[in-house]
């Protein structure tokens, strides 16, 4: 006897299971996408591609706190597969009583490796000594338009400028919470000398060469030839004599890191120990300890049905099959709880994020609907039933 078209649950019940079991979906949900979207945001900070590259200190304790010589661009060019460079000084600031991170750059080279769109007023040249350009989450989130001034202030040195917004662009990356001035007023305000940065980013040709191979060469150069003093082969740095004072800086390959972007950055959320494979597993502990109201609610849902399942048990119906009967219909509950659960997390942190208080670093997060978090999801709600049903016993 199948009992898949017998209707003895009631209608009402089944509602009020669904909507626990959905509170209890919608919890993790938002809970996996926004360690997720921390996660990947706090990775994809410096590119969300593979083929582009930091060179970076290893003596640095944080991605912004470390500097290395800029004649390291002068060696970068020089190495097979590598098609452009950006050399980069980034440091928080307070813009108007918010933090937001300012990029020195140079922006001829920044524009080979991020493509800036400019929604309102001009781009920023080199010698725009007192302006900059604005993200335009950053003109959304302070109000600001182009001829507005600002003053910033160095949260890592005691330096500030005063700015004016040249421009507004998108440049759908983590630029778009960033401000942009010429390389020396981020050095200005980094509180760094003027012959370094914070990194160098590099576009490379990932057929020709990678990091591992970038760094080799870049270490056979700097032992094989030594820069000589008063001497500057690199384009930025016979750009930048024009405008400031330039000192010839000795490498130390041993304190020099190149890796991806994306390893780049997470590499400091591995001193840590914070994985993607760890937040989900949080956020299945986040599931595990709110799953109590679920078990309760199953576990009433079923004794509120003694007396269905008692006549059903009188006319032959075995305990196995009441219980398979009842874990598949709750199987079918908990893909629907699932679906729901994930739009409305997605409802929630969209929202959440529109009001700006989904943010990593003064930087956006922005999040994407990830299959292994539905599949989590659903598989934790069946076991939940499963070993809830299994458990149960019912009278004859």
């Amino acid at each position: 006897m199948s009992l898949l078209r017998v209707k003895y649950l009631r209608k009402k019940r089944i509602l009020a299971l669904i909507v626990i079991l959905t509170l209890t979906s919608t919890l993790f949900s938002v809970t996996a996408y926004s360690f997720l979207g921390f996660y990947n945001g706090f990775s994809a900070f410096e590119g969300q591609t593979n083929n582009i590259i930091a060179i970076y200190s290893e003596r640095g304790n944080s991605p912004f706190s470390g500097i290395v010589p800029i004649s390291l661009q002068d060696n970068l060019t020089r190495v097979h597969g590598v098609i452009s460079t950006s050399p980069e000084a980034i440091t928080p600031c307070i813009i108007n009583g918010q933090s937001i991170f300012v990029r020195g750059v140079i922006p001829q080279e920044l524009s080979n490796l991020n493509q800036l769109t400019i929604l309102q007023g001009e781009n920023l040249n080199l010698t725009d000594t007192n302006s900059a350009i604005i993200g335009v989450n950053v003109a959304q989130r302070l109000n600001l338009k182009p001829g507005d001034e600002i003053l910033a202030t160095g949260v890592l040195s005691e330096k500030y400028a005063e700015l004016q917004i040249k421009g507004v662009f998108r440049s759908d990356s983590a630029l778009d919470d960033e401000a942009l001035v010429p390389l020396y007023v981020g050095q200005w305000l980094r509180g760094i000398p003027y012959d370094q940065v914070t990194l160098i980013r590099a576009k490379i040709d990932l057929t020709q060469t990678n990091s591992n191979i970038v760094y080799q060469e870049i270490a056979n150069q700097t032992s094989a030839q030594p820069s000589s003093p008063g001497t500057s082969n690199s384009q930025t740095e016979q750009e930048l004599q024009g405008l400031i004072p330039l000192a010839q800086t000795n490498v130390n390959i041993q304190n020099i890191g190149v890796a991806e972007s994306q390893q780049f950055m997470t590499s400091y959320l591995d001193r840590f120990g914070i994985s993607k494979d760890t937040l989900i597993i949080l956020s299945i502990a986040v599931l595990i300890f709110a799953s109590g109201t679920a078990i309760v609610a199953i576990t009433l849902f079923i004794k509120q049905h003694d007396t269905e399942t008692s006549i059903l048990r009188s006319i032959g119906v075995t305990s196995r099959k009441l219980k398979r009967d009842l874990f598949l219909k709750m199987l079918f509950w908990s893909l629907i709880a699932t679906t729901i659960g994930t739009v409305v997390s997605v409802v929630v942190l969209m929202v959440f994020q529109n009001m700006g208080y989904l943010q990593v670093l003064s930087h956006t997060i922005t999040f994407q609907i990830d299959p292994l978090v539905i599949a989590a999801n659903f598989i934790l709600l069946a076991l939940l039933v499963g070993v809830n049903i299994a458990r149960m016993e019912f009278k004859q």
